[in-house]
């Protein structure tokens, strides 16, 4: 919803046009008429019938700017956004380009749809070319960037409550690890009793991919949360200098095109085959390289389309990792996965009836693990495609409410044009006057 302020700074007072009724013609009386009356109505409230006179009036002057100004204005103060949009954009189109009323008029009508940065330049425009004491443009350009600093405040809100979140539990897991040697009964319990809230029901986008994780992914190599600085270092030392663990093309690429790919390869430490706890940028992009070559379609032209698809998803992966916060974000969304993962896997463990061997352990683990991250990467982009999806949405219908409005006022034109043509304007002007004369 547009600032109040703002609001009542351009809708009110409605711009009036000078009479000099001795020079009009007939045709600009009755468009005066027109006018008159929905000035009255717009400083009445009447909006929707304000609207309905100054398109009456514009009838006869379909390209006055003055009319199309008041009913942008009067769409405005009936919150009908879009409409007020396209009456503005039409008003600045007739306008002289110096008349800076049409402009703010563009300006609110693009701040009471959210788009803030289109109205601070619209408003910086007027301040800059035309009248750099403009009242209106000074507080619409001020209200804007009010508006956008809140919308900055509260993303930065988010991200530090998610940071926070995400801190709270590498403590929590912290501690975990710390009384991992303790014999304790009550263990399992306690972490079943941890679980803050039941799982939200999952879109039906997703069900196929939930359904399948376990049946279609390769089981993963045991990755452990934690370790001493000495095996990390040979674990880096590995990925750099023994490449060839990566294994042959085709199964690279069977890996990376797999059912579902595209949202299990959300995580670009999956995509590398790699452990999210490297965060060495050399280590990184030799791990990128080795993989690149192997499934490059110029080395593999034998399945050169598979092997393109499969090398998209390396870079994709890869344009991720080159940010640095981009990359600890995700290893953080790993690092919760994994918690996750464990949490799952000992509530399974607790309902065995028969022992397992210590491998079946340790595979089972990787596999709760690896289906809790990716359920985490893909939780994650359901969401941003539900919101690009509204917002599509949104963006069609502000068009379609756009492309109804032209085509209505081309009806008219074409109508209006014909009736000039076929004589009736004068036959309608001179009963008109008749009427006059009788009433005077």
């Amino acid at each position: 919803m547009a600032d109040t302020t703002q609001q009542a700074n351009e809708s009110s007072p409605v711009e009036e046009e000078p009479t000099e009724t001795d020079q009009r013609e007939e045709w600009e009386i009755q468009r005066d008429e027109f006018k008159a009356e929905a000035d009255a109505l717009f400083r009445s409230k009447s909006y929707s019938a304000a609207t309905s006179s100054y398109e009456s009036a514009l009838q006869f002057d379909p390209t006055n700017h003055i009319l199309l100004s008041n009913k942008s204005a009067a769409h405005l103060a009936n919150g009908e956004k879009s409409k007020a949009l396209h009456d503005a954009r039409k008003c600045v189109e007739h306008a002289p380009k110096d008349w800076a009323k049409g402009h703010t008029r563009l300006a609110a009508a693009m701040a009471a749809l959210g788009r803030y940065s289109e109205a601070i330049k619209v408003y910086s425009s007027v301040l800059n070319d035309m009248d750099a004491n403009n009242e209106v443009a000074r507080r619409g350009l001020e209200d804007c960037r009010a508006k956008e600093r809140q919308i900055t405040e509260r993303k930065k809100e988010e991200a530090l409550r998610v940071q926070t979140e995400l801190d709270r539990q590498r403590s929590e897991a912290g501690n975990e690890n710390k009384d991992k040697s303790k014999p304790n009964n009550d263990a399992t319990k306690e972490e079943k009793n941890s679980k803050s809230e039941p799982p939200n029901e999952e879109d039906d986008l997703l069900d196929d991919f939930f359904s399948e994780v376990e049946q279609a992914t390769e089981k993963p190599k045991p990755e452990t949360e934690t370790g001493t600085s000495d095996e990390l270092d040979e674990s880096k030392k590995r990925i750099k200098i023994q490449l060839g663990d990566l294994g042959t093309s085709a199964s690279q690429i069977d890996r990376l095109l797999q059912t579902n790919y595209e949202w299990k390869n959300l995580n670009p430490f999956y995509v590398l085959d790699m452990p999210h706890t490297v965060d060495d940028e050399s280590i990184i992009s030799a791990r990128y390289r080795a993989l690149s070559l192997l499934v490059h379609p110029d080395k593999n032209t034998n399945d050169a389309i598979r092997a393109k698809a499969a090398f998209e998803q390396v870079k994709k992966a890869m344009e991720q990792m080159g940010d640095e916060n981009k990359r600890r974000h995700v290893s953080q969304l790993v690092e919760q996965g994994h918690k996750q993962g464990k949490r799952d896997w000992d509530e399974e463990l607790a309902k065995l009836t028969t022992a397992i061997s210590d491998k079946e352990k340790e595979e089972g683990l990787a596999a709760a693990q690896s289906k809790a991250t990716m359920k985490i990467f893909a939780s994650i982009e359901a969401k941003r495609r539900d919101v690009e999806r509204r917002k599509r949405k949104f963006e069609q219908r502000e068009r379609a409410q756009e492309d109804e409005e032209k085509d209505r006022e081309k009806k008219e034109h074409d109508h209006d044009k014909k009736w000039r043509e076929t004589g009736r304007v004068e036959k309608r002007v001179g009963n008109w006057r008749d009427f006059q004369k009788k009433k005077g």
